[in-house]
């Protein structure tokens, strides 16, 4: 049951919006992935002291893959992400109240996306989503990098200008293009110690949790443009995708803790490809069944989960992250991707589970990883990731509260 009142709530989304507004931004409007919760500033080699290498670089060090340390590229890593989260969720804000003041924060918020794109494109070519590090272009970037920025940039289209509109569906044009002439696939020396094919995505193994994060790209590029080159590519992924069906029913193809984009970019989908509807209807409710049951009592989730076959019961396994099994304040993009997606399914629950999630999480479980018992602490080596705020929880939580007040959910 509710616990919250509909001001409480209100109060509480504005508190936590001014510690991004007030001390988290970065150079020009940047979002961050960790600052310490005490001061709010990017942690330091010294609070990095002791931490585990990181599973990414396969044993090699960040010198060796030429990163900077890891205190900086771990507080920089989501960056790309987190702006688009914040365009996302301030674009609802928008939406609720009309305030220019969060109107103007939406456009500096595009402007800083804006930025990154620009990057990448002096760094590279146009369309390549870098990993700021530092505030500065790499050669790294990711999947999950360009899924948030999508969904933010789609976001705000919705109430933009023409002159924003214009900025939008130039990125969505320069991904498009990016992504097909690279093949879908990072650059060597693009994702940490991993390596990939050079000739691109292997099409003969297409499967739906990569395809939905290119397919709404290749929309909105047609959409900007007219150009039926992205709609043949779209039906290149179809294709290739034809046999994953993994997602498709029951709750077999759950991966990790919360599969968000699984509800949040087939729910996307429903609105740019309306003839497939039946599929991302099919996508969202499994995404929620193999989810929902991960959720505790505190709003967290736990990190990882299998599904006991026998019983159904999910339990919680270790990935490697601490002595045990740990939850995590990521919930919240499970939490909004259920807000988003609960109109595509009104016989299902979706947002009583968002509720917990939102009355639940606060600055004290933003958190990328805690241990499973409160009453325990994580192992020396990945204890500060459990003290910084993490705001891939932080700028979620906000989406998921303006989107539902936006839908009348609470």
């Amino acid at each position: 049951m509710p616990v919250m009142t509909a001001d409480e709530l209100e109060h509480k989304a504005l508190r936590i919006q001014a510690v991004v507004e007030e001390h988290t931004l970065q150079e020009h409007g940047m979002v961050p992935m960790f600052v310490r919760p005490t001061d709010y500033q990017l942690p330091t080699a010294a609070d990095y002291r002791g931490m585990a290498p990181h599973r990414a670089l396969k044993g090699k060090t960040e010198a060796e893959l030429g990163l900077p340390p890891m205190h900086v590229w771990r507080a920089w890593e989501n960056t790309s992400a987190n702006t688009g989260y914040y365009l996302g969720a301030m674009s609802y804000r928008y939406r609720c109240t009309r305030d220019p003041d969060v109107l103007a924060i939406c456009r500096r918020t595009l402007a800083a996306l804006k930025h990154i794109y620009d990057m990448g494109a002096e760094f590279d070519e146009p369309g390549f989503l870098t990993k700021p590090y530092g505030g500065v272009a790499t050669t790294q970037s990711s999947g999950d990098q360009l899924q948030c920025v999508t969904v933010g940039l789609a976001a705000y289209r919705h109430i933009a200008g023409p002159e924003d509109t214009r900025t939008i569906d130039e990125m969505f044009t320069g991904f498009a293009d990016y992504e097909i002439r690279q093949g879908y696939w990072p650059k060597p020396g693009g994702y940490f110690a991993h390596t990939f094919d050079p000739g691109g995505w292997d099409w003969t193994k297409g499967d739906w949790e990569h395809g939905v994060i290119y397919a709404p790209v290749l929309y909105h590029a047609w959409l900007a443009t007219g150009e039926p080159r992205y709609l043949d590519e779209i039906q290149r992924w179809y294709r290739a995708c034809a046999n994953d069906t993994r997602w498709l029913g029951g709750v077999s193809g759950g991966s990790g803790v919360a599969p968000a984009r699984m509800l949040y970019l087939p729910s996307l989908l429903m609105e740019l490809d309306p003839w497939h509807r039946d599929r991302w209807r099919r996508f969202m409710a499994n995404a929620f069944a193999v989810t929902k049951d991960a959720v505790l009592l505190d709003g967290t989730a736990y990190s990882a989960a299998t599904r006991d076959p026998r019983t159904g019961k999910l339990i919680p396994v270790d990935r490697g992250w601490g002595d045990g099994p740990t939850r995590t304040g990521r919930s919240a993009a499970f939490g909004w991707g259920c807000v988003n997606a609960q109109r595509w399914l009104p016989g299902e629950d979706l947002v009583g589970v968002a509720r917990t999630i939102l009355e639940q999480l606060d600055l004290d479980t933003f958190r990328f990883i805690m241990p499973l018992d409160p009453a325990q602490e994580l192992p020396s080596d990945w204890k500060i990731e459990g003290e910084l705020l993490d705001h891939d929880s932080l700028v979620s939580w906000l989406w998921m509260y303006w989107e539902g007040r936006f839908r009348g959910y609470w």
